[in-house]
């Protein structure tokens, strides 16, 4: 049982490479992709690196979004759709008088 499944699974395997559209011998294949690796794997690559970018960024992410992102957190809740405003004006009359949207500590 167990030579009639490595036979068919060979013979899949085989006719699996010779249909393809760029077809190489099936112990190169082997070899290359499981191996050595694809040939995209080997090529150099080169990036524009700037570690100092995020010091020179910081500024603008403060003045855009507050310290630790406050704002930002609030913009993403308000959407995208054009009903920012309404969203927010519900949200402010929603937590007026809680300590930060908690009433926990109100009787």
């Amino acid at each position: 049982m167990k030579k009639l499944f490595v036979t068919i699974y060979f013979c899949v395997l085989f006719y699996r490479l010779v249909t393809a559209p760029d077809p190489i011998g099936p112990i190169r294949a082997f070899i290359q992709t499981n191996l050595v690796g694809l040939p995209v794997i080997h090529n150099r690559q080169t990036w524009d690196f700037d570690p100092d970018v995020a010091l020179r960024r910081r500024r603008q992410f403060l003045e855009l979004h507050g310290d630790k992102g406050e704002s930002l957190i609030e913009r993403l809740g308000l959407g995208i759709d054009g009903y920012e405003d309404e969203r927010l004006l519900k949200q402010r009359l929603r937590d007026e008088g809680h300590l930060g949207g908690l009433n926990y500590f109100l009787p």
